[in-house]
């Protein structure tokens, strides 16, 4: 006799709740090896709009491909070039900046006179493990770009895959909005404080620039993580009035790059709540670590992009939604 199992939505969500941190797990375990895989795939997803594009203007597939690839890697070449350049610069220059500690501790130690905490204690040794010789980075370097060459190798593989509108559908549509939006306010903000850093005079404007870019992408807590070194550099250059004014120009720069964002409220994702967001950005940055940071919001729609797939299970994506997807 045929009887046919009728499950329960809590017992459904226990299901779906156990097979994910199975997966969840597994995917811990297996960080390393999975992480240039996924941003491989996430590179590929931005990336196949473009390549649609030049095959509708006549572009052969071969070619095509190629030029987004070069574009992909003439971005990272600069990225690589800002990093490389900057730490050697920044290491040539630290005994500048332990004297400028000093100045710095002096003030603070001449408004609290009572701690007795001699400014010398805190000042970092000239043949500090913490200056990077062009060895080490270069070293570091060379490490990066093998990942990197795997991460594009992987890609050259899924891009005509994603590039199929059948393949992955409004996933794809919801992640490239996201991170075009995304773009447009870490381009504003990295623009705005690298000029603002530029004519204040603060050290490496370029690479604090840059850095804010990247770290936009983080939602919520990006922008705040980004900030901590150039103001830093500001408080030792200018004191305490060079920092706040730093601090002022970076929320400045970000909040007219989030009035000029397809998504106006800082962090926010399309389909998914911002407690689930933030949630997502803890527990993945736990499972895969720094690269969880930018991979939250591609895996979690993932996730829910998933759950919308079955009857059973399309309520569980639901309570991922904003209140504003509901109506």
């Amino acid at each position: 006799m045929d009887a046919a199992i009728i499950m329960s939505p809590a017992g459904t969500a226990l299901i779906c709740g156990a097979a994910f941190v199975i997966v969840a797990a597994g995917m811990y375990a297996a960080a390393d090896f999975l992480n240039p895989i996924l941003f491989a795939l996430l590179i590929a997803v931005l990336m196949a709009p473009f390549r649609k594009k030049l095959l509708e203007m006549g572009v052969p597939p071969v070619a095509a491909a190629a030029l987004v690839m070069g574009a992909v890697v003439l971005s990272s070449v600069f990225l690589v070039w800002v990093l490389s350049t900057s730490l050697i610069q920044m290491g040539e220059a630290l005994p500048a900046y332990q004297e400028m500690l000093g100045t710095q501790v002096e003030r603070i130690r001449s408004f609290m006179p009572e701690t007795g905490v001699p400014a010398g204690e805190i000042i970092i040794n000239g043949d500090t493990p913490f200056r990077p010789s062009v060895v080490s980075v270069l070293t570091g370097l060379a490490t990066l770009l093998a990942e990197f060459f795997l991460v594009l190798l992987v890609t050259v593989f899924f891009l005509p895959a994603v590039g199929e509108r059948h393949a992955l559908g409004r996933y794809s549509d919801v992640v490239v909005g996201y991170f075009t939006g995304r773009g447009r306010t870490a381009l504003a903000t990295g623009t705005g404080t690298g000029l603002f850093l530029l004519v204040t005079g603060v050290d490496f404007p370029l690479l604090w620039g840059v850095l804010v870019f990247i770290l936009c992408f983080i939602p919520f807590i990006g922008i705040w993580i980004a900030a901590v070194p150039p103001i830093g550099m500001a408080w030792l250059e200018y004191g305490t009035p060079g920092a706040a004014a730093v601090a002022i120009a970076i929320a400045g720069s970000n909040y007219l790059g989030e009035r000029i964002s397809v998504t106006p409220d800082t962090g926010k994702v399309p389909d998914l709540s911002p407690a689930v967001t933030i949630v997502s950005l803890f527990f993945w940055t736990r499972v895969l670590g720094i690269p969880g940071m930018f991979l939250a919001v591609p895996l979690t729609l993932a996730a829910k992009t998933l759950l919308e797939s079955s009857e059973e299970t399309r309520w569980l994506a639901r309570l991922m939604e904003t209140k504003r997807s509901e109506q």
